[in-house]
């Protein structure tokens, strides 16, 4: 990571800690007790920037930085995500299934880390800016989608706050094993995670809500967190020196969720990597099976 000028100021730090405590409003006395301890400063970088396109990483003790480009990705990710579900949830045919919205999303993404100003770049029709959330009334699924979008973010946010702990504590990897950066990378995953996920029945009996609801929203928007970082992987999907595979991510995470697994928020993760496998063979998937059985499931 090389630290360079990005903008640091206090908006760009409450935006961020709005995103945490919207996804997880229960956590906000935790979370600021952790924001006293480990100080960290959230850097909002330029899309177009020597490290690469996509920014969203963590270093020298407290840095997180992060471009509009990585966000929007998450976004769209998030959108296409559910648009995978949707054409199998409400196709009359599942043998005649209409990919045209799927594949536009998917294009749509494709374009959004490739161009040089991704703002610029159409979404598609239906599909909100970034940020924006839709009447619940006039268009639940969009809202719905948003908020599920938003989560997955914030997940991938809190991933990397977690690394600036790791390096604070001693316990970062930078110049560890290959299974030691490997480790810490599942670490971050897990306490992503769980920060979301372990005290929302705080949050349902203060709002008055059921808890399974909470749970489904939840570890929906964390699968739908992990179908982004599938989508910024293509075709790298294995190990590397620095990353254990996509795969191992995918079933580390499930194996967190599977005491307390929501089978709806399951179900519709697994259709969603199912389908995407029909668009690129070989994509990592919620059971991991092989594409062949994944297949026959959408069919």
């Amino acid at each position: 990571m090389t630290v360079t000028d990005a903008r640091s100021d206090p908006q760009v730090q409450d935006a961020i800690k709005q995103l945490f405590y919207g996804s997880a409003p229960e956590r906000c006395h935790s979370l600021a007790t952790m924001w006293q301890q480990i100080e960290p400063l959230f850097q909002l970088v330029d899309d177009i920037h020597p490290d690469g396109r996509i920014i969203l990483d963590a270093g020298a003790y407290r840095y997180v930085r992060f471009n509009h480009r990585a966000l929007r990705a998450f976004w769209i990710a998030g959108h296409a995500a559910w648009e995978a579900y949707r054409l199998v949830a409400e196709s009359p045919d599942l043998q005649q299934l209409d990919m045209s919205r799927f594949t536009a999303l998917i294009a749509a993404f494709e374009q959004a880390i490739g161009s040089d100003d991704p703002t610029v770049e159409p979404l598609p029709a239906g599909v909100a800016e970034p940020g924006v959330y839709p009447d619940k009334q006039a268009d639940p699924q969009g809202r719905a989608t948003a908020e599920l979008a938003t989560i997955a973010a914030a997940w991938a946010l809190l991933h990397e706050f977690r690394h600036i702990r790791h390096q604070q504590e001693g316990t970062g990897s930078v110049s560890g094993s290959r299974e030691d950066k490997h480790r810490e990378e599942l670490s971050c995953d897990e306490f992503a995670t769980n920060f979301l996920l372990e005290r929302i029945s705080e949050y349902a009996v203060t709002e008055g809500v059921d808890v399974e609801l909470v749970r489904q929203k939840r570890q929906l928007g964390i699968y739908f967190g992990l179908f982004a970082v599938t989508l910024l992987a293509k075709d790298k999907w294995q190990a590397s020196d620095s990353h254990p595979s996509v795969q191992d991510r995918l079933d580390a995470v499930r194996a967190i969720m599977e005491p307390t697994k929501n089978e709806l928020a399951a179900a519709i993760a697994h259709v969603a990597f199912a389908t995407l496998g029909q668009q690129w063979p070989g994509t990592p998937n919620l059971y991991n099976i092989r594409r062949s059985e994944t297949t026959e499931d959408i069919q």
